[in-house]
C-alpha cells in the first residue's frame, strides 16, 4: 500500500478538500495516514498501527470465511495465470447454479 502511493493518495484527497468526516476516510489505512499528515501522530506510529489494523481485520475475515460452509478457497500458485483462475471460478459457479 505505501509503495502504491497510499501517503500521496492521503495528502490528494485532503488537497482537494475531502473531509476526515466522510465515512470514506474512516476506512483501513486511510484514517492512520491521515492522522500523520495532520501532525497528531508521527508517520512510523501511523505505519504501525495500519499494519497492526489490517492483520487484524484479514484475521477476522478469515475467521468468517472459515465458518461459511459454502466458501471455496482457491490458491493462486496452482493456477498458469488469471485466465485459467477465472475459468475455474466461472465453472464453480455454473456447478452451484450461481451462473448459467
Amino acid at each position: 500500500m505505501l509503495e502504491q502511493g497510499l501517503v500521496a493518495e492521503v495528502e490528494s484527497l485532503r488537497q482537494r478538500g475531502y473531509g476526515r468526516h466522510l465515512v470514506s476516510m474512516q476506512g483501513l489505512v486511510y484514517k492512520e495516514i491521515w492522522e500523520a499528515l495532520e501532525g497528531e501522530i508521527p508517520m512510523e506510529e501511523a505505519i504501525y498501527k495500519l499494519k497492526r489494523d489490517t492483520r487484524h481485520f484479514a484475521k477476522r475475515q478469515l475467521t468468517w470465511f472459515r465458518r461459511e460452509p459454502e466458501a471455496v478457497w482457491l490458491n493462486w500458485e496452482d493456477y498458469a495465470g488469471e485466465e485459467e483462475m477465472l475459468t475455474q471460478i466461472l465453472s464453480l459457479c455454473r456447478e452451484r447454479g450461481i451462473r448459467s
